[in-house]
């Protein structure tokens, strides 16, 4: 049994529904002590609380510190946190969720904090191919430390199947509206698309950025609605069922992995996004399609074949081997946990 810290620690979900650390932590805790379990959220500060606790620091986006709130001095704090790290001989397991910041682009602090991670980490996780493809091409030293483990999921939620017939919607769009996700390029899109100038969507999702937001409703298509609002995955699932495809119109290339990916699979709903990260790496099952460009979206709906006995049996398959517990068994496997 390993004393492990686990990063970040949430106190609640606010602001998304993804529960990806609770998750990790039960599943973790079948086997293993987790230090901060109990813990309020101290945010770097807990890095020192537990440190002599644990042997084990699991890590999740590590890399925004420096995008948080006293960003500069969190960062400064992770440095030291480092330092100890190599003085008293801890682990370090980094879970490399993306290329780089979402938000921030291309920045120089953010690659700090990649050389930092890539140095001090004594092995990688990553959910999907592209992530030890990135490691390879940008940090090739490193490369040796990067595990591919596919991104484990949950029992299903709603329905949970996918009932081709008495579609209300063309696509579902769902999850925290940003800039990177490329929504307003899509709905761009459809106005000049004579395929999709028609298409039925539904956006759902709280969009903080009230420049934005203003930015989609000048161009929400007539057949669109924008629900502006954080709704429950369960309530998601309504909507996921009553649509033909779950879009994902993501413009960003730090994308690796997706747990909206992996919920949208757990709705029963059948996948529509870009050929790139976990997206690709799913597209043998046949609840996954990929796009290059917007444009390939019309001719895949034409040649979209509604199977729906093979679109379970290959759900099923994903999710049976692809579990937390068997996610956590890699885990231990790989690290020696």
């Amino acid at each position: 049994m390993a004393a492990i810290f686990l990063y970040p620690k949430i106190d609640k979900m606010i602001g998304s529904p993804n529960p990806y650390i609770l998750n990790f932590q039960d599943a973790l805790s079948k086997n293993h002590r987790v230090v901060n379990a109990r813990s309020p959220n101290r945010g770097i500060l807990n890095f020192f609380l537990f440190f002599f606790s644990a042997d084990t620091f699991i890590l999740n986006w590590p890399e925004t510190l420096p995008e948080k709130k006293f960003g500069n001095i969190q960062e400064g704090l992770f440095r030291v946190f480092l330092w100890l790290k190599k003085t008293f001989k801890k682990k370090i397991i980094w879970v490399l969720h993306n290329k780089g910041s979402h938000h921030k682009g291309e920045n120089s602090t953010t690659r700090q904090m990649f050389d930092m991670l890539m140095v001090h980490s004594d092995f990688i996780i990553t959910h999907s191919h592209a992530g030890d493809e990135f490691v390879g091409e940008v940090y090739p030293e490193h490369r040796h430390k990067v595990h591919v483990i596919p991104h484990p999921i949950k029992g299903l939620l709603g329905k949970g199947r996918y009932h081709p017939e008495n579609k209300k919607y063309d696509f579902l769009i769902w999850g925290s509206v940003f800039r990177y996700k490329g929504i307003d390029r899509f709905l761009q899109f459809c106005h000049s698309s004579s395929a999709l100038k028609k298409a039925k969507i539904l956006i759902v999702g709280k969009c903080k950025d009230l420049d934005y937001k203003q930015e989609i409703l000048s161009i929400l298509p007539e057949n669109a609605e924008f629900r502006d609002e954080l709704l429950s995955l369960e309530e998601i699932a309504v909507f996921a069922d009553q649509s033909r495809f779950t879009l994902f119109t993501y413009n960003s290339k730090t994308v690796i992995s997706s747990g909206s990916l992996i919920d949208a699979i757990r709705m029963g709903a059948v996948v529509v996004g870009p050929d790139h990260g976990a997206f690709k790496d799913l597209k043998k099952y046949d609840f996954m399609r990929t796009f290059g460009y917007f444009e390939d979206i019309p001719r895949m709906m034409e040649g979209f074949n509604e199977d729906g006995k093979k679109i379970e049996r290959d759900r099923l398959l994903f999710m049976k081997e692809n579990t937390w517990e068997n996610f956590v068994n890699k885990l231990e496997q790989i690290t020696g946990i």
